[in-house]
C-alpha cells in the first residue's frame, strides 16, 4: 500500500483522504443510556514497519498499531474540516460495526472485477452496513437497533469477550478495519452539514487541568473540534450503552463506486506489550467512570433530531459485555462487627 493511500500525521490515520482520530475515554456503565463522554487524548499510532523486530511476523508492514489497556474504552473522530463525502465501513475483528455481519473474505471480485484489498480485506458496500462522512462526526461503538451503540471496549484475544469471538466462535483477526468508498466517476456530491454538539452535564472550565493529568489536551475535551513474538493482540468487545445515531446515507447506495476504494488495518496491542515492542512506556491508565464523575467532566449530546438513524443490528444486544465494567452502585467493604460480650475483661 502506498503512502498516498495511508499516511500517519501525529495521532491521525488517513484512509483514502479521510482523517480518523482514536480518542481515549472513560468506560460507561451498562444498564442505562449514557450521553457521549469527552475525549481524553488521542491514542498514539505507530507504523508496523518501524518496529518489525518486535511485532508478529504476519503483521502488514504498512499498517499501524496502538496500545490499549484491558477494558479501556475508545471512540473514533472523523475530521471536522473534511468536505469530500465518503462512504466508510468500520469493522473490528472483521465484524461490521453497523450490520454485525462478518466480512466475507472468500469473495475476490466486485462487479465482475478482481479486487484484492491491500490490507487483506474484501467487502462489498451494501445497504445499512456503512456510514457517510460528513455528516457523521464520530463513532463510539457497535450499532444497536434502537438509537444507541454499545461502547467500543478493549478485550484480549482468546478471552472469549471480543465481539469477533462471540459472533464467529474464533478470535483470529482482532484490531480495527476500515474501507472507504468514493462517488462514481462524473458525480460530485454536495457535503452535508454535520450536527452541532452541546454539553448537557459536567463543567468544562473546572476540569481542564484535571483532564490534562490523564494525557489529554484542551482541544480534545471538545468532542468535535476538536518470527512471531509473544505479543498479546487485542480486539474490541461490547461495553455500556451510549445514545448515538449512525446517520442514514443522504445520497443513496447507487452513487458510490464499488471499485474506487481504499482499506486500512489497525492492530491493537496490550499496554503491557507496548513497551516490549517500542521501548516506550504506554500512556497512563485510563480515567475511571467514578473519577470522571467526581471531577465533573462533561457529557455531550447532539442537535440531530432531523437526521435519520441507520437500523443497526440486534446481534449486539445478545452479546456479553467485557468484564470489569463500572457500576452505579458499589459495595463498600465493612469490617466484621465484634460483639462486646465476646471479650473477657481481666481485672
Amino acid at each position: 500500500m502506498t503512502k498516498e493511500i495511508i499516511t500517519k500525521t501525529q495521532s491521525n490515520l488517513t484512509v483514502g483522504g479521510l482523517s480518523i482520530d482514536f480518542q481515549r475515554t472513560c468506560r460507561v456503565p451498562s444498564g442505562i443510556i449514557n450521553s457521549l463522554p469527552a475525549g481524553l487524548g488521542s491514542f498514539p499510532l505507530y507504523k508496523v514497519a518501524d518496529f518489525k523486530s518486535g511485532v508478529p511476523s504476519d503483521w502488514n508492514a504498512e499498517s499501524y498499531f496502538f496500545p490499549m489497556y484491558k477494558s479501556e474504552a475508545m471512540w473514533m473522530s472523523f475530521s471536522r474540516n473534511y468536505k469530500d463525502p465518503t462512504a466508510l465501513i468500520v469493522a473490528a475483528g472483521n465484524i461490521n460495526a453497523i450490520s454485525g455481519k462478518p466480512f466475507d473474505l472468500t469473495k475476490e471480485t466486485i462487479n465482475g472485477e478482481v479486487l484484492r484489498m491491500p490490507a487483506g480485506l474484501d467487502i462489498k458496500l451494501e445497504d445499512q452496513n456503512y456510514l457517510v462522512v460528513p455528516p457523521q462526526p464520530w463513532l463510539d461503538g457497535w450499532k444497536a437497533e434502537d438509537g444507541k451503540v454499545y461502547q467500543f471496549v478493549a478485550a484480549e484475544m482468546g478471552s472469549g469477550e471480543t465481539v469477533e469471538g462471540q459472533i464467529t466462535g474464533e478470535e483470529k483477526v482482532g484490531g480495527i478495519q476500515f474501507i472507504t468508498y468514493k462517488p462514481k466517476e462524473g458525480l460530485k456530491l454536495v457535503p452535508q452539514t454535520r450536527p452541532r454538539e452541546h454539553i448537557i452535564g459536567g463543567d468544562y472550565d473546572y476540569c481542564i487541568e484535571e483532564m490534562l493529568c490523564f494525557g489529554g489536551s484542551k482541544e480534545a475535551l471538545y468532542r468535535s473540534a476538536i518470527a512471531d513474538c509473544s505479543v498479546q493482540s487485542m480486539g474490541l468487545g461490547k461495553g455500556g450503552e451510549i445514545d448515538q445515531k449512525i446517520y442514514s446515507d443522504p445520497y443513496g447506495l447507487d452513487v458510490w463506486s464499488q471499485s474506487h476504494c481504499r482499506a486500512a488495518r489497525i492492530y491493537i496491542v496490550s499496554s503491557a506489550d507496548f513497551k516490549q515492542i517500542t521501548g516506550r512506556a504506554a500512556p497512563p491508565t485510563p480515567v475511571t467512570y467514578e473519577k470522571y464523575q467526581s471531577l465533573g467532566m462533561p457529557w455531550f449530546e447532539l442537535y440531530d433530531e432531523k437526521y435519520k438513524d441507520t437500523k443497526g443490528s440486534s446481534v449486539f444486544d445478545k452479546l456479553k459485555p467485557v468484564s470489569g465494567g463500572p457500576t452505579l452502585v458499589e459495595k463498600i467493604y465493612e469490617k466484621p462487627k465484634v460483639e462486646v460480650s465476646s471479650f473477657k475483661i481481666f481485672e
